[in-house]
């Protein structure tokens, strides 16, 4: 994603402070502004999944005004007005993250590491513009989505809206498809184009060099960042197909998983592939657990549990020995630059992280390994490589260790999930497992805000059943 001027945003913290102060003294209310939150959480999910981050409104004197950065500040706001007002709203909140202790541990070591990692940048100002941003859209909305989807029917809206927009960004895929083009890029208004080398790259053309066929992005900075995201919403699809309440949504699924497939295929993107396949596998096995544990008198249950080391084997088999298969996964000759590539970012970052493992900075990774691509562009390619540059030992193990931690706290409540919202916790788990894996090849952050909202969606449903159990054992 793109911020605007950095050294404005710096400036910007004491002001910030100020207001914070200014809020932690208003008086104790019964009615703090709850509803907003949820509201503003769900329009915030919108702006990101829906609306382009490059164009925006570029008033002179202040940053890019995104249509995140227009929802994120309200966000904020309201919700550290509730924190400050009501007692019981951050009693609320605090009893929600007790459900997974350690995972709610790791993020505030992260949030601590990330923080005192400015003091070690060699551009303070650029490292406190991407600390200020990951606030706002990562750990903001973290906590706000832990609120706002342990409430009733708010998860399941928000499985709709991904499921949604992944049809909706898919058919935009397909314009673009036939224009070559982003269907805007020759169309924007004037007070919502940027005139930024950034942005005049994300509109241009994308093809990969050895082969010369495009590759789609549809709303996205990257084909890799579209890709990535239909990754994270084929789990959802499936839990439609699967679990879906009458034949016309399951119906509706079926036909949207396709969709993904193409466009996936249109952006050339192994890791798109790797997530899509993630999906299935991982669904698989946790419905085939499921059924076995709750529903003794199936023989579906246990047959496929059993037979699924064999079904695992054979797909990764197939990777191997089936051509057309294996260049979706492993690749061809066409994409064995990027995998050099990454392999050489990896042999020049790791002695860097060992001589100094606090990290370098927040947001330095890429200029701090001082790897430049065909173009001259700096750039890094995995993120594991990218936060321990930037975060140092004790902040990969951090971050990565939040999200590890929480499907561990999952895995105990999944087996006992009881209707359409508990069930959720499924296809929330394997996205946040296909992140895990696909970072280790894609460093971009641009669906990284999504992937915090399911984070605290995954403690908010985890805390339901928690609650529905203990309802039930004493009765």
């Amino acid at each position: 994603m793109y911020y605007g001027p950095s050294a404005l945003m710096g400036l910007a913290a004491p002001l910030a402070l100020l207001v914070l102060l200014i809020v932690w003294t208003f008086p104790d209310s019964k009615n703090p502004p709850l509803q907003w939150v949820t509201r503003l959480l769900f329009a915030f999910v919108i702006a990101l999944v829906f609306w382009p981050d490059y164009l925006a409104l570029d008033l002179p004197g202040l940053p890019w005004l995104t249509a995140l950065r227009l929802v994120a500040a309200p966000l904020a706001l309201v919700f550290l007005v509730s924190l400050s007002v009501s007692s019981s709203f951050r009693a609320a909140l605090a009893d929600r993250l007790r459900i997974a202790p350690v995972a709610h541990g790791a993020l505030l070591a992260f949030i601590t590491i990330a923080t005192l990692s400015v003091f070690f940048s060699a551009d303070v100002t650029g490292s406190l513009n991407k600390l200020l941003v990951a606030l706002l859209y990562w750990i903001l909305t973290f906590y706000a989505a832990v609120w706002v989807f342990s409430q009733d029917g708010t998860v399941k809206k928000l499985a709709l809206l991904i499921w949604g927009f992944a049809v909706l960004t898919a058919l935009v895929g397909f314009y673009e498809w036939r224009l070559q083009a982003i269907p805007w890029a020759g169309s924007i208004p004037s007070f919502l184009s940027i005139d930024d080398p950034a942005v005049q790259n994300i509109l241009s053309a994308k093809s990969r060099a050895t082969t010369g066929i495009y590759r789609v992005q549809s709303k996205f900075t990257t084909p890799l960042g579209f890709a990535e995201y239909l990754a994270f919403t084929t789990p959802f699809v499936l839990y439609f197909l699967v679990f879906g309440r009458n034949w016309a949504i399951r119906l509706a699924a079926l036909g949207t998983l396709p969709l993904i497939w193409l466009s996936i295929m249109r952006t050339d993107s192994r890791l798109g592939f790797v997530g899509f396949f993630m999906s299935f596998l991982l669904f698989l096995i946790v419905w085939a657990l499921r059924r076995w544990r709750q529903g003794k008198d199936s023989i579906f249950g246990p047959a496929i549990t059993l037979a699924y080391p064999v079904i695992l084997t054979t797909f990764l088999l197939a990777t191997f020995f089936v051509g057309r298969l294996r260049a979706l996964v492993w690749g061809t000759k066409a994409q064995s630059f990027s995998s050099m590539a990454r392999e050489e970012q990896v042999d020049m970052g790791m002695p860097m992280i060992w001589s100094q493992p606090w990290g370098h900075g927040i947001g330095r990774g890429a200029a701090e390994l001082g790897y430049r691509n065909l173009a001259g562009g700096l750039t890094i390619d995995t993120y594991y490589l990218a936060i321990g540059l930037e975060f140092g030992v004790l902040g990969f193990v951090a971050f990565f260790g939040m999200f590890l931690a929480a499907l561990l706290y999952a895995t105990k409540y999944v087996f006992q999930t009881k209707g359409a919202t508990e069930l959720l916790l499924i296809p929330i788990m394997i996205t946040l497992s296909i992140f895990v894996v696909v970072k280790s090849v894609f460093a971009q952050q641009e669906n990284h805000p999504l992937i915090f909202i399911l984070l605290g969606a995954l403690f908010a449903i985890c805390y339901r059943i928690q609650k529905r159990l203990h309802k039930e054992a004493g009765r």
